[in-house]
């Protein structure tokens, strides 16, 4: 599947499943989509509403550290913000990271290319360098455009999704 395709092979794939789904039950049509074998534009739309999620994750995380940061530790985030949204953003990569991987191995790619532990490091420094890019991306929105907190974030899930995908679909699991 290629991603310029992934429109056209998605709503095929759509209209497909509604067809199947009529002809043998909805259930039956949603087993095969949900398999982590399913055709390459189930599997990216599984991938990206898992990222969905996983937005939801990190920004629920960020928000907390923010909160603990400023109440609990007195921090201001208006004289050292780019040092406070660098510890932010760590502090949500953790949390996140784990459910990705977890969710993405059930649902998404098929595992078991590598051992579980391998698996786990391959897919942990595949988000470590998209980790290091979305940084890098951070300060220099930060530093030079004067972009809001929440648009950083979102550049820098923006550069994590893409890098990520690759990586693990070529790398860490069954392409």
């Amino acid at each position: 599947m290629s991603l310029a395709r992934y429109p056209f092979d998605a709503l095929r794939d759509a209209a497909a499943l509604w067809s199947d789904g009529r002809r043998r039950g909805f259930r039956n049509a949603f087993s095969v989509v949900l398999r982590p074998d399913a055709p390459g534009s189930w599997q990216f739309t599984k991938y990206l509403l898992i990222g969905g999620l996983s937005v939801i994750v990190f920004l629920g995380s960020c928000a907390l550290f923010r909160w603990l940061a400023i109440h609990l530790m007195g921090a201001s985030y208006e004289s050292s913000r780019l040092f406070w949204n660098l510890c932010e953003i760590t502090a949500g990569f953790i949390p996140t990271n784990a459910f990705t991987y977890s969710t993405n191995r059930r649902w998404v790619f098929i595992s078991g290319k590598h051992a579980p532990r391998k698996e786990f490091v391959l897919f942990t420094a595949a988000a470590a360098v998209s980790f290091a890019a979305g940084q890098l991306a951070a300060w220099y929105l930060i530093t030079y455009c004067s972009v809001n907190d929440l648009l950083v974030k979102l550049g820098v899930i923006f550069i994590s999704t893409f890098v990520n995908f690759v990586f693990r679909k070529l790398v860490v699991f069954h392409s």
